[in-house]
Order: C-alpha cells, then structure tokens, then sequence
C-alpha cells in the first residue's frame, strides 16, 4: 500500500524526467499516475472492509484516506491536470500538480502515523515480555540469596546462581539482538559513535556483545584488571563509568542517548547483575559465603535498576499512545459536536414551518437532516472503535454508546418528520453527552502533558494508564444520569398533556428504564475496577 502510494506521490518528479519529451509523452505519464491512485483508492477500501473487524484502527484509518481523497477531489485534479497537459498548457498543469503533490503528501502522513501506532503497539508488547521474563529472574536471584542466607548447601547454591545468571544473559543478548534488528543506531552489542569493538573487548565483551571468554566469572578477563580485586573502578561493573548513577563516563565510549537504544540503561545494568551474579557463583564454590552474599544482592540491586528502566520505558510508549489518541478522538468529538448543533438548528427551524411550509418539501427537508445525522452516528461508531480498543475507560464508551443511539433515534424521527419536543429534547442531551466527551478529552491530554517524564510512584510498569481519569469518569456518569432525570420529568409533563401519542411516550419510557438499568452497570464497573 505505501510503495503503491510512494508512486503516486511524486507526480512534478514524474513529468520533470519527461519534460524533453513533449506534451504527448507528459500527459500519458500523468494518465498513468492517475490510474494508479484510482487502483489506491480500490485497495484501500478492500483492506479498510477486510480489516473492519480484526483491525478497527487501521479500517478507520484507510476510509478515512479516501474520504481525504474525495473532500480534496484529488480524482477530478488529476483529470483537469491531465486536461492542461492535453491542451499544451504547462502553466496551469504545473500548478495544480503542485498542489495535488502537496494532498497527496498529506495522505501519505497519515499513513506513515499508522505506521507509528503500529511501532508503538509492537514496541509496547516486546518490552512487557522482557519485563516478564526480567521479573522471573529477580524471583530466581531473590530465591538464592534466601538460600545463601538460610545456610543452604554451597554446591547447589552456586549451581542455581549460576542458572540465574545464565538466564540474565539470554535475556541481555535477546535485548541486543532486537534492538539490532530494530535498526537502533547504537544498540548495546554494536559500535556506535565514539565507541569502537576495541573499547567493547577492553570491557570484556567481544565485539558482537558476548562476554569474553576462558576466564572464570568474578576473575580478571570480566571486564576487570589482571592484578588488583575484582571490579574495582572498572566499567561494566556497576561501577561509575558503566551507567552508574553519578559516576563519569569512561572517555571515549560518550553518546548522547539520542543516538542510543531505549533499552541501552537496562541491558547495561542487566549486563551487570549477570557479572556479579557469576561472581557471587564463584565465591560460594570456594566457600566464601559472606562476599558471595554481598555480590548477590548488588546483583539484586541491579536487576531492580533495569526493571525500573524498562517501567520507565513502558511508560512512556503508553504515554505517546494515550497522545496520539487523545488528539485523534478530540478533533473527532469537535467535529461531531459542530455537526450536532447545527442539526439541532435546522430542526428547530423545521418545526417553525411545520405550517407554513408544503408537505413534501418538509419531507425533503427532514430526510436530508435524517441522512445527516445518520453521518454523525456512523463518526461516533468509529470513535467508539477507538475506545473499546484502548480499554480502560468504562463511562467514556458507554456514554457515547448511549449518544450514538439517540442519534439513530434522533434520525428515525427525522426521517418520519417528528420536529417537536421530543426529538429537540434529545438532541440537546446528544449535545450536552458531546460536550463533556470534548471537555474530558481536553482535560486528559493536559494532565498528560503536565505528567510527562515525571516519575510514577511505585514504577507503574505493571498497571495500564487509563485514558480519562476516574474523576472525569465519575463526572460522564453523573451527566449520564442528570440527562435520564431530566428526560423523565419531561416525560412525566408530557403524560399529563392532551395531544401526546401515549404509545410512543410508552415506548420512550421502556427505553430510559433500559438506559438506567446501563447507567448503573457502568457505575458498579467503574466502583469494582473492571476497567483495570
């Protein structure tokens, strides 16, 4: 889809090239480009309904594509662009390629941020698995150093430290040969500015990121020198100059943490604890329990530091995510919100020439601000997509589910010319539930703005960030239920009027019971956390 867009997208190249070889030769370059977006615009659609169900975000994404396409009448600009070149009009051709090149850049952004949102999501799930497995070696290395504590033989001690350790090194190579397959500039395990295979085998680490070998973990070729204790003042200990905090980097291996890896902090410390852990083997084999019982828990220590690192990682992609959302949704919400209001106008003027105005331009009048707010329902479907996809909102969705069915209510009676009360009444609650949805997600992205890079107590990488806080949940719930309690007083002054249809005031009534009923099912999940 991108290559077949890619080709689209540079039309001024393709006539520049052809430029010499006449009028004749430029417009059936243009001709052919122009089939080739009519072919876009045909696979879009096909993949937007294969995908409808499957990939919500990304069905959305392509109809949105060619509903850009459409608004910009990029089909017609490719025509009168191929009609200037036909005509030997170079001039007008040139400008409007230029401006077709520009909506088709547009496009293609819009792409490429699904693109983006599919790197977030795979991002995300690549560094929740490290986490796990990270995790299950802390409990392996805390389960050993209850042993060492509780006086467990040293033999078997130090065969379950050496398994830890082991599995701490799967784990650091796993990290480096994704981010190396990823494309990172500078993963851990690969040169990067400033640091060449050289410096990495004076660390103790071969070029490719393996630790050296023919020596004995906690022996010199660690990464340490060949006289002296083991560790001391060396990088990849965890000492200052391997990532430590508040040490110096070691000259000659500085990078600016642009150019390096995200999970670069972690598997260093992770890099570290797999040393000291193979130290601490080689201590209880040679019977000293006490230094042994020091290294273990300095390994401990570190392993925690990379947890904390990959959390912090994990946050952050959440954090983008959430972003991109948010701003997705609002715009949307706007939007619909715009379109309301101005239904919500018509109506009340429909209703004004109920008497005035001939029977069947009223008909034609309110099923054309039928199939409008049928539009507006059909934008609050895909925004809900959005939301039962993140998940962790509970009264966001089921207010806008409870919207988007007054709207198809709100369309029915359009479409059968009921101007009156009733439908005026539910328009306005349509208004109020899109008002708050706008004003939630306004206030959500600058919470979100302003917690930023902050730290989260107690790491936060296990507990998924919800999208509105519990207080804006709490306040959607509340609109929820002061829009049932007014439509039922209205209800009730209806009831003690003369000209109201009783049939279809009992069928209104059946549906708010329906809509309580909801209300408080939302609000019993909120209470119990079902949204987490």
């Amino acid at each position: 889809m991108l290559l077949l867009f890619a080709v689209c997208c540079a039309p001024a190249a393709a006539q520049q090239s052809d430029a010499a070889t006449g009028d004749a030769d430029l417009a059936a370059s243009q001709a052919r480009l122009a089939e080739r977006y009519e072919r876009l615009e045909v696979l879009a659609g096909r993949l937007s309904e294969v995908s409808r169900s499957t990939q919500p975000r990304r069905a959305r994404l392509l109809r949105d594509l060619i509903a850009a396409g459409r608004e910009e009448d990029l089909p017609g600009l490719y025509d009168r662009v191929l009609v200037s070149l036909e005509r030997g009009k170079l001039g007008p051709a040139s400008s409007r390629q230029a401006k077709l090149t520009a909506e088709l850049e547009k496009l293609l952004n819009m792409l490429l941020e699904e693109d983006r949102g599919r790197q977030i999501d795979s991002e995300r799930k690549r560094i929740a698995k490290y986490l796990a497995e990270l995790n299950r070696i802390i409990r392996m290395q805390r389960g050993v150093i209850g042993g060492t504590e509780g006086g467990a033989e040293s033999k078997e001690l130090s065969k379950e430290q050496r398994d830890a350790a082991a599995e701490a090194g799967k784990l650091a190579e796993s990290i480096d040969r994704d981010d190396a397959q990823r494309g990172s500039t500078s993963p851990a395990g690969e040169s990067g500015p400033g640091e060449s295979d050289e410096g990495k085998e004076s660390a103790g680490e071969k070029p490719g990121g393996e630790p050296s070998e023919g020596a004995a973990p906690g022996e010199p070729s660690e990464g340490e020198p060949e006289s002296g204790e083991p560790g001391e003042g060396q990088p990849g200990e965890g000492s200052p100059g391997q990532g430590s905090p508040g040490g110096p980097s070691p000259e000659g291996s500085e990078q600016s943490e642009a150019e390096q890896p995200p999970t670069q902090k972690a598997n260093q410390q992770l890099q570290a604890a797999r040393r000291r852990m193979q130290q601490a083997a080689q201590e209880l084999e040679e019977g000293r329990r006490t230094g042994a019982l020091d290294k273990q828990r300095d390994a401990l220590k570190k392993l925690a530091e990379a947890k904390k690192e990959l959390e912090r990682i994990l946050r952050q992609l959440r954090e983008e995510e959430m972003e991109r959302m948010l701003v997705m949704l609002e715009a949307r919400f706007r939007k619909m919100l715009e379109d309301q209001i101005a239904v919500y106008k018509r109506t009340q003027a429909l209703e004004e020439g109920l008497e005035t105005v001939p029977t069947h331009e009223m008909e034609i009048s309110a099923s054309r601000l039928s199939r409008k707010q049928t539009a507006i329902a059909r934008d609050a479907e895909r925004a809900l997509l959005l939301l039962r996809e993140d998940g962790t909102s509970v009264a966001f969705p089921e207010a806008i589910e409870l919207a988007k069915e007054d709207m198809e209510e709100v369309a029915g009676r359009l479409q059968r010319v009921l101007v009156g009360a009733i439908t005026q009444g539910i328009e306005e609650d349509i208004i109020e539930s899109l008002e708050e949805a706008v004003a939630a997600l306004r206030q959500a992205l600058k919470e979100l703005d302003e917690k930023k890079g902050q730290p989260q107590p107690g790491g936060g990488g296990d507990q998924e960030q919800e999208l509105v806080n519990q207080l804006a949940e709490l306040r959607m719930i509340r609109g929820l239920q002061m829009r049932v309690n007014r439509r039922t007083q209205r209800y009730a002054r209806m009831i003690e009027g003369e000209a109201t249809d009783k049939s279809e005031l009992v069928d209104a009534l059946q549906r708010l019971a329906v809509r309580q009923e909801r209300i408080f099912e939302a609000t019993r999940d909120l209470h119990t956390g079902a949204n987490r």
